[in-house]
């Protein structure tokens, strides 16, 4: 017990220290930040400066699991979580030189959720390139869940593909569009792409009618929704969040009763759950990056593979590299990277592979297809 009560104390005591002599500290869970960034563009320069910023403003946060035995350590999982919200900025210089920007800023950092933090949360939707998103929920005889939606997220300043246009969608009766609403992540990813959209909100909702020996004495109908969406990221199918939530009303009409229950069903399930991880996952793509998937064609050989792979780890702000499938000439990659998918693809084109070079030929969303081409 004593090995790890000292391990817990000095982990307070050493975020209790300023993090750096420049810092000066608003409240409990802000401070603020001088810090540069560099990149192949003003908007990847500023992305930089505003990670930079929050791992400076906030730190690290170390959480030790260990085990001990007869005073032996048997093992040490450190887990290495970056967070915090930058929630204002100012600009104090730029410069641009031989391809490449730099950028010093004075940044806020806040500790505290952005969820309330409009101006945080906009500065967040700009580092993301301003993500539209597309809502799309079936229930019968409404549309009253996917518009307490729709207007919850306006009033949080996101980007929204036209409500019409998935009403149109849903007119259309298509087999595709019905496996989307019932949750497949690849579908839902392949409609939203189509239509414009980097995220897609999908859903069904379910209503009925409370027997109340009560309300019927009154003439009032009990009207109960349940709710169960998904958030799918359009570029690679990826589910970045589930969640249910119930509701209920009462009104002398059935139809407005149970209408009524599955708005509020929907205000409950943003309020409580959605948006929360929908920020969640959003600030943990700009604090520790975005993932990509690499496609490469021309890669006709084992070795070549290797090399590729290697090269890409070793680009800055890169975090991993994972091959995907290899064959007939192609190399698929997933790739997480510190910065936009424009500032990636700045790095990798035109770079020497032995004696090709690696040529970028299409980049949609988080999906970049590239070339090796012999020069």
């Amino acid at each position: 017990m004593r090995p790890l009560l000292f391990f817990f104390l000095t982990i307070i005591l050493f975020s209790s220290q300023p993090l750096s002599a420049g810092q000066s500290i608003k409240t409990a869970g802000e401070k603020t930040v001088v810090v540069e960034g560099f990149g192949s563009s003003k908007q990847e320069a500023l992305l930089q400066a505003k990670r930079a910023a929050v791992e400076e403003g906030i730190g690290v946060m170390l959480s030790s699991q260990t085990e001990v035995e007869n005073f032996v350590l048997k093992k040490d999982k450190i887990i290495t979580q970056s967070f915090g919200a930058v929630t204002k900025y100012t600009l104090l210089k730029e410069n641009h030189k031989d391809d490449t920007w730099q950028v010093k800023i004075r940044a806020t950092v806040s500790l505290d959720s952005i969820k309330a933090n409009l101006m945080a949360l906009k500065i967040l939707l700009i580092s993301m390139d301003k993500p539209r998103m597309m809502v799309l929920i079936q229930e019968d005889n409404g549309k009253n869940s996917e518009s307490a939606i729709v207007d919850y997220l306006r009033n949080k300043k996101f980007d929204l593909v036209d409500p019409a246009q998935s009403a149109a969608l849903m007119n259309k009766k298509d087999p595709f569009i019905l496996r989307a609403l019932q949750g497949d992540p690849v579908a839902a990813a392949r409609l939203g792409a189509e239509n414009g959209a980097e995220y897609i909100l999908v859903g069904k909702v379910r209503k009925s009618l409370m027997t109340n020996k009560l309300l019927n004495t009154t003439g009032m109908k009990s009207g109960q929704a349940s709710l169960t969406v998904k958030v799918v990221n359009c570029s690679n199918g990826r589910i970045v969040t589930s969640k249910s939530a119930t509701g209920a009303a009462v009104h002398v009409a059935e139809e407005i009763a149970t209408g009524k229950a599955a708005e509020k069903a929907a205000e409950n399930l943003m309020d409580n759950a959605l948006f929360e991880s929908i920020v969640a996952s959003f600030q943990d793509t700009v604090n520790n990056g975005a993932d990509f998937e690499v496609t490469i064609s021309g890669v006709n050989n084992y070795r070549l593979q290797k090399q590729i792979t290697r090269q890409l780890k070793e680009l800055k702000n890169v975090v991993s590299v994972t091959k995907r499938n290899f064959g007939g000439g192609k190399l698929s990659l997933a790739v997480t990277y510190k910065g936009t998918a424009d500032g990636f693809c700045d790095k990798v084109d035109s770079s020497s592979i032995g004696q090709s070079s690696l040529m970028v030929t299409g980049v949609t969303g988080n999906r970049i297809t590239m070339n090796l081409e012999s020069r």
